[in-house]
């Protein structure tokens, strides 16, 4: 394939991860603790799958004012993310990684040298829950982390990528970008990132594979998991 070639001949310094539903399986967790306060204060229909994608990887001040808009919830959004908050804390500290998540930052930061960071829509608080019992992890797989406290605006907005390679010292243009929701990747492209892979479920392929982009600046590969990524299309640093 001549994408994959052209990959192969391009020097990627830095790996940019999300975190939740990429390294870590913890979207579940939210849908538990949004439906209990949807069923709690809200109209009690079901979360759907189109709300899910569309605040996948966004800021609390933008996903939990769609929430409580959407399901007509008795609360502010301010309020709706306290207390979602509070039910996530010891979920969070039990937090477990996506198939493939270790290896992937073992290859990217231990075998090919790599620097690597963290660009999350959470909160510092949540994310500090979610490190409870990987910080040793952390600290040997992962340069810099940035959370939403660290920018003005979230994703779809290519402010968090954008500061996260600074922080490493490099351009967006150097960096690859591991993705699983659609304003990630949005803004991972609004970045100037050279390579977004989108680890997503089949049936959402559709709506990644329909994005309008310079494809001669970025190139987006689209993976079912982490397992399948190919590193050979990443040089080792020296």
């Amino acid at each position: 394939m001549n994408i994959l070639r052209a990959l192969i001949d391009i020097n990627i310094l830095g790996a940019l991860f999300d975190l939740d539903g990429t390294l870590l399986d913890t979207e579940p967790l939210y849908d538990e603790a949004e439906q209990k306060l949807i069923n709690m204060y809200g109209n009690g229909k079901p979360l759907e799958e189109r709300i899910k994608q569309q605040i996948l990887g966004t800021p609390a001040s933008f996903n939990c004012k769609l929430l409580v808009d959407t399901y007509e919830v008795k609360l502010t959004p301010d309020e709706f993310q306290r207390m979602r908050d509070e039910l996530l804390i010891e979920p969070f500290r039990n937090s477990k990684f996506k198939p493939g998540a270790k290896e992937l930052t073992h290859k990217c930061k231990v075998d090919l040298g790599m620097k690597t960071a963290i660009a999350t829509g959470s909160s510092k608080f949540n994310f500090d829950n979610k490190m409870y019992n990987l910080q040793e992890w952390q600290k040997k797989y992962i340069d810099v982390i940035v959370t939403s406290d660290n920018i003005k605006r979230g994703k779809p907005n290519p402010d968090i990528f954008i500061v996260a390679a600074k922080k490493l010292g490099l351009e967006p243009n150097e960096c690859i970008v591991f993705e699983d929701g659609l304003p990630g990747v949005q803004a991972a492209i609004s970045a100037g990132v050279r390579i977004v892979v989108a680890v997503i479920e089949e049936y959402q392929r559709q709506s990644f594979e329909e994005l309008v982009y310079d494809k001669n600046r970025t190139k987006l590969i689209i993976l079912n998991s982490l397992e399948d990524f190919d590193f050979s299309l990443l040089k080792k640093q020296n």
